[in-house]
């Protein structure tokens, strides 16, 4: 059995470290959570936490990637417009995120860092902003293959007018689920991938016609 002084180094220890952090960032937010809340909740020494994180920031960079590549796995897979819009904004926006569902829990954490000015220069902050910049380039990307049929530049404008209000509504309603509004997501995700899908048939028989 593993002495209380030595450090876990194992991938399993990593991973129930940023497993904890995201349970409890959920709860208390960045500011509110602390090393020593880390080490309590994934029942490691808090020297091996610290192995593994050299500080606060860094645990949380690394957190918001791992939420990241869950999210870039549950979008993956899906191929047509309406159910990627569908995913894209009900799922990251679900009013139920826990740390069971990374790929929705980091649009909660991500709020403190979006509102949060304090935190500027803040390497989580700073992590935070290049994924949703990396998270829109990937969605505009799906989205323009999806248009063969249109010209490239077509496409590409059409995609990224979808990824920006499809972002945008993301933001609203997670913004609204944390403000504890009663917002049945599924339902006004199922309403925005329509009105969404809806427009880029008006747009896309405006090119034609033009």
């Amino acid at each position: 059995m593993a002495r209380r002084n030595e450090h876990h180094t194992s991938a399993a220890s990593k991973r129930a470290i940023l497993e904890a952090v995201l349970e409890r960032a959920l709860e208390a937010g960045y500011e509110g959570t602390t090393m020593a809340d880390v080490a309590r909740a994934s029942k490691l020494p808090i020297g091996s936490v610290y192995w593994h994180f050299q500080n606060k920031e860094q645990l949380f960079v690394e957190l918001l990637d791992y939420c990241f590549d869950v999210w870039q796995q549950t979008h993956s897979t899906i191929t047509d417009v309406r159910g990627f819009l569908r995913r894209t904004i009900g799922s990251s926006a679900a009013a139920s995120a826990t740390s069971a569902d990374p790929a929705a829990a980091f649009w909660s954490i991500g709020l403190v860092f979006a509102f949060e000015r304090r935190l500027t220069d803040n390497l989580a902050r700073q992590r935070y902003l290049g994924i949703r910049e990396e998270m829109f380039q990937f969605v505009v990307t799906r989205l323009q293959a999806a248009f063969p049929e249109a010209p490239e530049e077509v496409a590409a404008e059409l995609a990224r007018d979808l990824a920006t209000l499809g972002r945008a509504l993301t933001d609203g309603f997670r913004a609204a689920a944390a403000a504890g509004d009663e917002v049945d997501l599924t339902r006004y995700a199922d309403l925005a991938a329509d009105a969404l899908e809806s427009l880029v048939s008006v747009r896309l028989k405006e090119y034609s016609n033009a």
